[in-house]
């Protein structure tokens, strides 16, 4: 376990075909690839195997974790050192400087957990793990402008709108703008 936080727990994914049936559950899930993904592009066990594999064998500079609340594992996070991420990627983010910060995408696959403020309680643990084991001085997340239930729950941890990303992501065929927001260590936007 990377950390444990009350009902939440975060852990790395393993490469064993448990993990990848759940994000193969999660990753074709309707509901959840309104929010993350698209519709349009729902993955098989194949696909699964492709994207993630790589990331939990430590190809990628992608750490991806699952997470659960209460003992069952609900959804996906992933961060990263944005210093490690290839220079085209580094400047989709608009940053001057990438030193010692770090990204996080998550979703919670099992929808029924949502709108319980799981998500808020993951993402201040995850904050504080961040901050504090990897010694970061910004976190920073993009969310698409139209994901309003995302973006209330990234504010109410502490995340501020930073820029507006034209185009960022690809999503049901049209590149669609995404919020840049951003959280500094002791929550100090300098």
């Amino acid at each position: 376990m990377l950390f444990i936080k009350d009902d939440i727990k975060l852990r790395l994914m393993r490469d064993d075909e448990q993990d990848y049936l759940l994000m193969e559950k999660w990753r074709s899930d309707e509901e959840v690839l309104k929010f993350y993904g698209g519709r349009d592009y729902p993955y098989n066990f194949k696909k699964v195997v492709e994207t993630y594999q790589p990331r939990i064998l430590g190809k990628e500079p992608l750490i991806p974790c699952i997470f659960y609340y209460k003992n069952i594992e609900i959804g996906y996070l992933q961060y990263y050192a944005l210093n490690q991420l290839p220079p085209h990627i580094r400047e989709m983010y608009s940053l001057e400087k990438t030193d010692n910060i770090y990204g996080i995408d998550l979703f919670i696959g099992e929808t029924k957990y949502w709108n319980q403020g799981i998500g808020t309680k993951l993402l201040s643990a995850v904050i504080n793990y961040i901050f504090t084991e990897l010694q970061a001085v910004k976190i920073v997340i993009d969310a698409n402008v139209r994901n309003l239930r995302a973006i209330h729950c990234y504010e109410k941890c502490g995340f501020v709108k930073i820029k507006l990303l034209p185009s960022h992501e690809l999503y049901e065929g049209k590149y669609q703008d995404c919020w840049l927001m951003a959280i500094k260590h002791n929550n100090s936007l300098d």
